[in-house]
């Protein structure tokens, strides 16, 4: 009965936790991470501001989390849908887990980027570095670039094509539209015959 207690505290504790992440993602998205407070998730979430304070001592510390979980998840669904994690697949899962949030995606792609110390999306970074080094269809642009400059280029290629969408205040209904243009791109590099 202990035992049966116990893990219905832990359940309701997880569901709460996750809901305050739910719920902080959609008011960032909408207002803007420095245009959310504390008192707003919680409201939202429909918690305390003392339960808020249970799951997490600070915003920033929700951030990490939000981040932590977006990098997470985009390792998890390409395994759960058990597909070979490749650079394919991997830009694919991470194109399309930013659509729902993409401006949050962004900023907190580039909060973690901008933090001292080792960001979680480094282990994208590795991940690619590593393809790209091990996949022999990168062998000829390995002859003109590093595995660091590709891995930066199919990173920036994505980048661009997310901040385009929101320079032109272009929808993000269709993640099929930017998809599609870093598989070509990510083609391109495999298949070169010559890069001058």
């Amino acid at each position: 009965m202990a035992e049966q207690e116990s893990s219905r505290r832990s359940r309701k504790k997880q569901n709460t936790h996750k809901a305050i992440l739910h719920h902080a993602k959609v008011l960032f998205e909408q207002n803007g991470i420095g245009n959310v407070t504390i008192e707003q998730i919680s409201e939202s979430a429909d918690v305390s501001r003392s339960t808020f304070f249970s799951h997490f001592v600070s915003l920033d510390e929700l951030l990490k989390q939000i981040s932590d979980e977006e990098v997470n998840d985009v390792f998890a669904a390409v395994k759960n849908e058990e597909k070979n994690l490749t650079i394919s697949t991997l830009l694919k899962q991470l194109n399309s887990d930013t659509y729902p949030y993409p401006y949050l995606s962004c900023e907190v792609l580039m909060r973690g980027i901008l933090a001292k110390g080792e960001s979680n999306f480094s282990q994208i970074d590795k991940f690619l570095r590593e393809e790209i080094e091990n996949d022999e269809k990168y062998s000829r642009a390995l002859e003109k670039f590093s595995s660091k400059e590709l891995s930066g280029l199919l990173l920036g290629a994505f980048l661009g094509l997310v901040f385009q969408k929101m320079i032109n205040d272009e929808s993000f209904d269709n993640p099929d539209e930017t998809n599609s243009t870093i598989q070509k791109f990510i083609k391109y590099l495999e298949n070169q015959e010559e890069l001058s």
